[in-house]
Order: C-alpha cells, then sequence, then structure tokens
C-alpha cells in the first residue's frame, strides 16, 4: 500500500532533457457601387496590348485550390482531372501552396473537372475559360463520404460472448470503447485488426509525412494551454461487484517546449502543484496530452509504422497506423515511476489520421510486453483529439479531449477516465500577424507601388441579388481585406457568392489574390488593366 501510493505513471520522456517526473499596413480606400453592367466594360478599353488582356496571345492558367468544410486547406492525396469539352485531358501540377493543382496554357473553352480523394466524395463540375481570363482559380470544398452503418448481428445470429476476464466489459457511462475486442487480452490491438476498405491503396510516404508536419506544428505553435480537467477512477474487482467510483477536478496547465538540442520538455500542474497525492489512489496520470508525439520525425525512427489501410473512426474515414516501439532504439515517450526509480515501457498500438488534415482524431495504445518489476501486467490507453483554437487567431491544434486507461498491476484492475474542457490555448509568437477572416476576400502587393483594383462579386442566380463591386487600393507590400456578409464590405450573404473578378492595374507576378469561403466559387484575376478614376 506504501508503494501504491508513491507509484506515479508517467507518459512522456522525449529525449534525455525531459524533467517531466513527479514524485507523489495604411488602410485603402474604397468605392462601393451596386448591379454593375459587366466586369469589363467598367474599365479603359484602350487597345493597347500591355493594358487590355483580351489582346493578348497566351494561354489562361487555372488554379484549383481545395478546402476542407471549415475551409481550411486540404492537405490530404486528391487526383484532380480537367478535360476540354474536345481534345486530351490536361495534365496538371501540384504547385506549392497545399492542396493547389496548377494548369497552364489553356485555351479557351469548356473544360469538366473532378477531383477525386480517399475518404470523400468524388466531385464533377463545369468551368468555362473565356479569353480574358489570363488567371482562373477555382475553389472547391472536399465533403467526407458518409460511411455505411456496420450491420449489427441478431441474437440468435451471433450471441453475446462472455467477457474472458473480470472486469473486461466494465466501461463506465459515456466512454467510447476500445475499437477492437477485449482489452484485457495480451495484445489484441495486434490480434484484432480494424477492417479496412480493401479497394484503397494507402499512400504510407505521403501520410507519414502530413502526420509529421502536424507534430511539428504542433510543438512549435504551442506554447502553453489551460483547461478543467475531470478525472473518474473506478477499482474493477471479479464479476459485477465493482468499487464506487472516485472523481477529482482539476485546473490544468501544460507547457510545451524544446531545448537547445531539440528535446522536449513538457510540464504539468494541477491546481498550481504537481502533488500524486490529489489523484484517487495517489496514482498520477502525466504525458496525455503528447503520447501521439509517436508520429513526430524526432521520434518516429523509434517506431515501426506501417499504414494498414483506409478505416473508419468515429464514424468517420481515417487512415489506419499501427506503430510498434523498436527494441534497438531506447524507449524516450513512455515510462513508470515507482518510488525513485524509473521503468521504460515498451509500447505498441494504432492510431487514425484525418485524411483531409493528417491530424492524429484517435489513439490505442497497450503493452508490447509486461513490466515485471513493477507487477505490471496489462495496459490499454484509448484517446480522442479534436481541434481547438487559439487565443489570439483563427488557428486550431488537435488536443485530447478525452483519455482511458485501464491497468492491471498486481492482479489489481483499475480504469480512469479524464475528459478535458474549458480550453484557452496560447502559442508561441508575441506578436501576432494578422489573419483573414472567414468568408472574405484577401487581396496582398508584393511590388513597391501601389496597385488599383476593382473586386466583382456576382451572386448566384437562385439568389434574386444584385452583383457588388467595389474600387479600392492595395498598398505597396501591404494586404487589404473584403467581407463577405449582410451589411458587411460585399453586402451578400456568403452562401450566396457564385463567382468573383478582380481587375487590377498591376502585372500578375505582384498581386496575389485568395478567397476564405467555405463553399465552392470561383475567383477570375485580370492583371495589366487599367482603372478609370470613376467606377
Amino acid at each position: 500500500m506504501h508503494e501504491a501510493r508513491k507509484c506515479v505513471l508517467v507518459f512522456l520522456e522525449c529525449l534525455v532533457t525531459l524533467t517531466t517526473v513527479i514524485v507523489c499596413p495604411t488602410a485603402a480606400q474604397d468605392l462601393k457601387t451596386e448591379s454593375p453592367s459587366s466586369p469589363i466594360q467598367q474599365f479603359n478599353s484602350s487597345k493597347s496590348p500591355a493594358t487590355n488582356p483580351t489582346t493578348t496571345a497566351v494561354g489562361s492558367s487555372l488554379r484549383v485550390r481545395l478546402r476542407l468544410d471549415d475551409n481550411s486547406q486540404f492537405l490530404g492525396a486528391a487526383e484532380i482531372s480537367l478535360i476540354p469539352s474536345e481534345g486530351y485531358e490536361v495534365v496538371g501540377t501540384p504547385s506549392e501552396m497545399d492542396g493547389e493543382t496548377l494548369f497552364t496554357g489553356l485555351a479557351a473553352g469548356k473544360y469538366t473537372l473532378e477531383a477525386r480523394a480517399p475518404g470523400f466524395l468524388s466531385l464533377r463540375m463545369s468551368t468555362v475559360i473565356e479569353a480574358t481570363h489570363r488567371e482562373r482559380i477555382l475553389y472547391l470544398v472536399m465533403r467526407l463520404k458518409p460511411l455505411p452503418k456496420r450491420a449489427e448481428p441478431s441474437k440468435e445470429e451471433s450471441p453475446a460472448a462472455e467477457p474472458t476476464s473480470p472486469g473486461a466489459n466494465a466501461f463506465l457511462e459515456g466512454s467510447a470503447a476500445p475499437a477492437s475486442g477485449d482489452i484485457w487480452m495480451d495484445h489484441d490491438l495486434e490480434v484484432n485488426v480494424p477492417p479496412v476498405d480493401p479497394s484503397v491503396e494507402c499512400p504510407a510516404p505521403r501520410v507519414l509525412k502530413g502526420v509529421g508536419e502536424r507534430m511539428k506544428e504542433f510543438v512549435s505553435n504551442l506554447e502553453k494551454f489551460t483547461a478543467t480537467e475531470e478525472v473518474k477512477h473506478q477499482t474493477l474487482e471479479s464479476g459485477k461487484n465493482q468499487q464506487p467510483e472516485e472523481k477529482r477536478q482539476f485546473a490544468y496547465v501544460v507547457t510545451i517546449s524544446r531545448n537547445r538540442v531539440g528535446a522536449f520538455l513538457l510540464e504539468e500542474y494541477r491546481d498550481g502543484n504537481v502533488d500524486a497525492s490529489n489523484f484517487p489512489r495517489h496514482i498520477a496520470t502525466n504525458g496525455l496530452p503528447a503520447l501521439d508525439l509517436v508520429f513526430h520525425p524526432v521520434l518516429a525512427g523509434d517506431f515501426q509504422i506501417k499504414c494498414e489501410g483506409l478505416g473508419q473512426a468515429d464514424g468517420k474515414a481515417a487512415w489506419q497506423l499501427h506503430f510498434a516501439q523498436r527494441a534497438d532504439k531506447l524507449v524516450r515517450i513512455r515510462s513508470y515511476s515507482v518510488g525513485e526509480r524509473t521503468y521504460r515501457v515498451y509500447i505498441e498500438g494504432r492510431a487514425w489520421i484525418d485524411p483531409g488534415s493528417y491530424q492524429v482524431i484517435r489513439l490505442e495504445s497497450e503493452l508490447q510486453n509486461p513490466v515485471s518489476e513493477i507487477g505490471l501486467t496489462k495496459e490499454r490507453i484509448v484517446i480522442h483529439y479534436a481541434p481547438v483554437e487559439f487565443r489570439t487567431q483563427k488557428t486550431a491544434i488537435w488536443l485530447p479531449q478525452k483519455a482511458e486507461l485501464y491497468v492491471e498491476r498486481k492482479r489489481q484492475r483499475y480504469y480512469r477516465q479524464h475528459t478535458f474542457t474549458n480550453f484557452m490555448v496560447f502559442n508561441v509568437e508575441t506578436a501576432q500577424s494578422i489573419q483573414a477572416p472567414k468568408g472574405s476576400y484577401i487581396f496582398i502587393n508584393n511590388s513597391e507601388q501601389d496597385i488599383a483594383g476593382v473586386l466583382t462579386v456576382i451572386p448566384g442566380p437562385d439568389t434574386k441579388r444584385d452583383a457588388v463591386t467595389l474600387k479600392f487600393v492595395v498598398p505597396a507590400r501591404g494586404r487589404v481585406f473584403k467581407v463577405v456578409g449582410l451589411g458587411k464590405d460585399i453586402n451578400l450573404p456568403l452562401t450566396a457568392v457564385a463567382s468573383a473578378t478582380f481587375v487590377h492595374e498591376g502585372k500578375a507576378e505582384s498581386m496575389r489574390v485568395e478567397a476564405s469561403l467555405a463553399n465552392e466559387t470561383t475567383l477570375d484575376i485580370i492583371p495589366e488593366t487599367m482603372i478609370t478614376k470613376s467606377p
């Protein structure tokens, strides 16, 4: 009993330096008009090739930019096809921007575009390239494919199996059971592999690179977060005679950093201290927010990682990765501390990765081998992740929302559930860059000269609304935002926007234009066009 009071679980020890061990621009002027007759008719009709793109005999370009429902960039493996009404398919090339494919040298005409990605609905649409289109940007929203519900076998066809060991089916109300079968079975995650779609090949290098990048962003972006943590603890006895549930609630604070040699440093405080006696049975659980760092490039080499295919987690399609600690590598991610000694733990497990963002959405781990020195024979961890926004900018990071532990030590089993709410997230940068408002057009001037331009936003034909035109100047090396919404810069409902045209006086490479709209839309950019003094 005295030893149990000193037992502390430590879930992160990244490199030898980790010490997380617990004992016990100027504003542009605008001019707004309504109902223009045509985006082109407003401007000077000079026949000079330098100022009128209609006479420039060059092919047009089309940039296809993929987005997710939350308007974030689509990072997954996608195939984009562009087929003209007559002739051969046009081959595009991925650009430096994530989720963008570039098609160049396009002749005027009608095209059919198709976008396909594992786990997402295929999308097909038509677009027309006109002679006046020097550059067209097409925004497409990729939507997850609904998964068919798995048929539940009837009791007559498949009688419910008896628990293989005491407490095997002991889940607290509201808990999410592991994806596989018996949590107390040795190597359950190895034996019971969840099914995957046999028709989909996993692009393993791309998935591993993508999830590794998300882990790098996690460490570099996050400095500290706070949350309310609720802990439920229950000792499991034989049969159904369980011990009463114990509950604790903490003001939870986590700081994450890296030192000069690249080691991850994670520190956790509950109610302002690190006293293990505050936990039920004096057993502290630490390091849960960082367990998915097994996929960080610094630590991924310590594990054998295999992409099993496209499975599902929490009712959504997800890449399924299996990982196991390598025997020839030092254990740096997991350990137990009992008294003054630390025991490194070899783990294996499975993670489910979002196919559009490469974020870890669920992770499960178990012991590779028992730790006989401390009587640890079983351990299972189940963590669910969800996005949490920064306090100072609209950027989301993924943090644990719920974590569950099933432990058997010295023939005694217990279940513990951690639930995190009321997050407040702080990032490393003290001076935040200006972020584009959601539902807006963004204009970035990369030149040393002010550039005048006119934006014309066209609503869909079913909306019965007039187009809106804005004339403004983008300052040299500056940026301008134009927000869509009733009573905003562009007085239209966000869902009413169908297309837009931006005509400006600068050269093509001098202006970068973006649309932060969570719906399909087109944006045509026409450079080197003289803007008249009146709309």
